[in-house]
């Protein structure tokens, strides 16, 4: 059991490196690419669930730095409008790495923080990108932080994930036809995404 959490966590310090060497290359092409960046912390925020339920106290606050860390450099790139909002979530994540350190840390509550994380982090990227005079090419962007708005609903649970979840799928139809409508189907898109950046204020 010890040999497997020591492999663990190396291997984490390693994803972990080589993921925080590939931002600064990424910020330096501009805020879009440091936008799409941040999508590797969600594989820190990923591992953190992993590890507190599985009682690796030390793997739970290394994936939690990990995630703060990536965040916090590439939000410093962000225009998006809820970058207050995750950065807010982002210092209530980050009170809970002492916690984690000690194992009194619940996966509840981690499993809350998480969600509230994914949210303001994917709905911060899509407003970015709602920012740009044409989403035409940005379809899997959009998707992909569908994708983890979705994920967050999920982990919330209640009836928010269920009526949210349905309002993601929609949106999520309606980027498709950015890949076959283009241009014209931008404005029933943006309304798609309107809407979901809504639910995501509603919930932070």
């Amino acid at each position: 059991m010890k040999n497997t959490k020591n492999f663990l966590l190396v291997a984490l310090l390693v994803i972990s490196n080589f993921v925080m060497a590939q931002l600064p290359k990424s910020l330096s092409k501009g805020t879009q690419n440091a936008e799409m960046a941040v999508d590797s912390s969600e594989i820190f925020l990923d591992q953190a669930l992993k590890f507190v339920s599985s009682n690796d106290h030390a793997a739970t606050a290394m994936a939690l730095s990990k995630s703060v860390e990536s965040i916090g450099k590439s939000s410093d790139n962000s225009s998006g409008e809820f970058k207050d909002k995750l950065l807010g979530q982002v210092a209530n994540l980050n009170k809970l790495i002492p916690l984690a350190k000690t194992g009194g840390l619940q996966s509840g509550v981690l499993q809350k923080a998480i969600a509230l994380v994914k949210m303001a982090l994917g709905a911060n990227k899509i407003s970015s990108l709602l920012g740009a005079k044409s989403l035409v090419g940005q379809a899997s962007a959009l998707s992909g932080n569908l994708g983890m708005m979705k994920s967050g609903l999920s982990l919330l649970g209640g009836p928010s994930a269920a009526s949210g979840g349905s309002l993601i799928s929609t949106a999520l139809s309606s980027v498709n036809l950015l890949k076959t409508g283009g241009a014209a189907a931008e404005p029933k898109v943006r309304d798609s995404l309107g809407g979901v950046l809504n639910l995501a204020k509603g919930l932070l």
